[in-house]
């Protein structure tokens, strides 16, 4: 059946028929991403919220040549007169196990996700790079967890 033919199966049809693993798995991954970024916009509310003095960006893509893509996607960074504050947004439900030096943790002791701060510090290097040399020493690794409801 042609695809654009599939929104028109009923349910009866669509249940007979398995989706192979590479349409789930592709699946998966955008409601992954879509969740991400409502996980993100929900900092973004909050960030709006800061002292007019602070300044924020969110979503930046800074060349880092140590990172796999060539790339670091930073979720925030805050610049105000405290520091330089890089926040690594995770949008997962359940409970988080992991240790600040352990390479790789698990959420529900099951799904393994890269340590955020570990992911952070890539991306604070990435920023030191475009920054004076004296503003270096003034970066902040924050991680921020919260759920966002099903989709």
């Amino acid at each position: 059946m042609p695809p654009f033919l599939n929104f028109f199966k009923n349910k009866k049809q669509e249940s007979k028929q398995s989706k192979p693993a590479k349409e789930t798995n592709k699946l998966s991954e955008r409601i992954a991403a879509r969740k991400g970024e409502l996980g993100e916009y929900k900092i973004d509310i909050q960030l709006d919220q800061l002292p007019k003095d602070y300044r924020y960006l969110s979503d930046l893509l800074i060349a880092n040549p140590k990172a796999k893509s060539g790339y670091s996607q930073v979720d925030h960074v805050v610049i105000c007169p405290y520091g330089i504050f890089t926040i690594e947004t995770k949008n997962y439900q359940g409970t988080i196990y992991g240790g600040k030096n352990r390479k790789t943790w698990s959420v529900n002791g099951k799904f393994k996700m890269m340590n955020p701060f570990i992911q952070n510090y890539g991306h604070i290097q990435a920023l030191s790079s475009l920054v004076d040399q004296k503003a270096q020493d003034l970066f902040i690794s924050m991680v921020v967890f919260h759920k966002t409801m099903h989709l």
